[in-house]
This record gives C-alpha cells, structure tokens and sequence, in this order.
C-alpha cells in the first residue's frame, strides 16, 4: 500500500444534549479539535442508542428524542491523537473515546 501512512482512528462518543458550557459538547469538541489544527473531523448522529445508564434514546415516529447519541470521528497520526486527549477528558463529563490503528491517505486534488 503505498503513500498509506500509520494513523489512529479516534471516536468519540457522546450525546446530543451534553453541553460544555452553553454550548452543544459535540460543537466544542470540533471547535477544539480545529484550533489544535486537526485536519478535520466529522459528526455523526445516531438514530438509536444507549449508554452506561441504559437508557434507550431512538428517534421514531412517535418518539422525537432530542438526546440522541453523536459520534465524532477524527482521523490523525497516533502523537496529536494522545497529545488532545487530556484536554478531551476535561470537556466529557460522560462519554466513551475510542482508539484504533489504521492506514490513511490523505486525497486532494491534483494530487
């Protein structure tokens, strides 16, 4: 695989009603990761889910939950992925962070 380099896949899992300050904890978090100078990072809402309370939170015609889980995906080298974990934790006050080793290639135009 060439032009693939070793990276970490960081999810983060939360839901739509945490707030860090005034502010939706989803939005914080992809505010933080930009001015660290993250590449990018995307946020994915979930139709249905639940946590350590075990508490189902579904979106359904007769249901419309305004808790629903939200997952952020961020793809970076494996130093700057430990490097905002600390300032994560301080954000999250619940929540689930996972790590995975992946390849990545960055594709850009003309590139």
């Amino acid at each position: 695989m060439t032009d693939f380099q070793i990276a970490t896949l960081m999810r983060i899992f939360v839901d739509e009603g945490d707030r860090f300050g005034k502010r939706p904890l989803f939005m914080a978090i992809v505010d933080e990761l930009e001015a660290s100078g993250f590449a990018g990072a995307t946020v994915l809402k979930g139709i249905e889910g639940y946590g350590s309370h075990r508490e189902v939170h579904a979106i359904r015609s007769v249901d419309f939950s305004t808790n629903l889980p939200v997952l952020i995906e961020v793809a970076e080298t494996d130093d700057r992925i430990r490097s905002i974990i600390p300032r994560l934790q301080e954000m999250i006050p619940e929540g689930l962070i996972t790590l995975e080793k992946m390849r990545m290639r960055l594709v850009r135009p003309n590139e």
